[in-house]
């Protein structure tokens, strides 16, 4: 597991909490929802996967930073970042950054990261914009019939953010398996920046709430 040396730790924007805390982590979740990872090379403990847990029940906005870059091996780089990729596929959406919190390496471009990430995961697209992104992915891969039904996606609105929910209105919302779900957001995802957050979709007849 990455050398045997990753330990997990929990960082809000405040820094003064150094330890996790179930109760402070759900207090704390509308206020600050992006939530980075620490993951440190120079100990030798296993991953921590229950902060990763909350983060995907949650549909928090998630960065993964790499702590102690500075002391790890470089020929060991691309096989630590694969594995870190291949224990949490459920986070694919999270960006990964490596730094050096004592050099401060790349400490600055987290920061930004933060910013940047934030503003996607408020980010509201206009329905008019969003249709126009359906309808392409429409006309390049239609929707596979249901029981000899054809399925119909009416039109896609955008109905909350933190994180972004986006209601596809159609005729038969059971037709909209999991394998279209995950074509319709990495179309999405191509159009607009939603790094670091997740997207949620919410297949529905019209009239429904």
């Amino acid at each position: 597991s990455a050398g045997g040396a990753i330990i997990f730790g929990l960082l809000l924007f405040l820094e003064r909490f150094k330890k996790f805390d179930g109760q402070v982590f759900l207090e704390f979740i509308g206020l600050y929802a992006i939530l980075r990872f620490a993951v440190d090379f120079s100990r030798y403990y296993l991953p921590d996967e229950k902060i990763a847990g909350l983060v995907d029940s949650n549909k928090l906005a998630c960065i993964i930073v790499l702590n102690k870059w500075d002391i790890s091996k470089k020929d060991e780089h691309d096989k630590i970042i694969q594995e870190v990729r291949d224990r949490f596929k459920f986070l694919a959406y999270a960006p990964i950054i490596t730094l050096s919190a004592k050099t401060h390496q790349r400490v600055d471009k987290l920061n930004e990261m933060i910013l940047e990430i934030n503003d996607n995961y408020s980010q509201r697209i206009t329905t008019s914009q969003l249709n126009a992104v359906m309808d392409r992915a429409l006309q390049r891969h239609q929707l596979p019939t249901m029981h000899g039904q054809v399925i119909r996606i009416y039109y896609a609105t955008q109905y909350e953010t933190r994180p972004p929910k986006i209601a596809i209105v159609m005729n038969k919302p059971k037709g909209l398996h999991s394998t279209y779900r995950r074509y319709l957001t990495n179309k999405l995802r191509e159009a607009f920046n939603f790094t670091g957050t997740p997207l949620l979709f919410k297949a529905k007849k019209k009239g429904d709430k």
